[in-house]
């Protein structure tokens, strides 16, 4: 019994992926990361000043304003993302949670910091 050799096909060439800048890359999730933290530091005072104007005018408290505050600022984002010219298009879902996330985590932390202001003594 004798093997025969198998014939050598050739295979295909693929093309050779394109270089990828990975220090453009950080630098652009880095950026991405700050406009969120800044996007929910703004909200989350915007919410603050808001709900000072309302309970002193009497307008009572409600929570639907300010979680549209939050979802304006998340939204805002990729518009900010055009305007410093970062592809939108290839940001996924994953992209777009971890931005929500960022905005309402610091939303969230810099409006209760700002709320419980009063009872914070240096």
């Amino acid at each position: 019994m004798t093997e025969e050799p198998v014939p050598n096909i050739p295979e295909e060439e693929k093309p050779a992926p394109a270089p990828v800048d990975e220090a453009a890359e950080y630098t652009k999730r880095i950026t991405r990361t700050l406009i969120a933290i800044g996007a929910g530091c703004i909200a989350g005072i915007i919410c603050y000043f808001t709900e000072q104007a309302a309970s002193t005018a009497g307008a009572g408290n409600t929570f639907l304003f300010p979680i549209l505050v939050m979802l304006a600022a998340i939204v805002i984002q990729k518009h900010v993302f055009m305007l410093i010219r970062i592809d939108t298009a290839k940001l996924e879902k994953k992209d777009w949670f971890y931005q929500g996330f960022m905005t309402f985590a610091f939303w969230y932390v810099s409006w209760t910091i700002l709320l419980s202001e009063t009872t914070i003594t240096f």
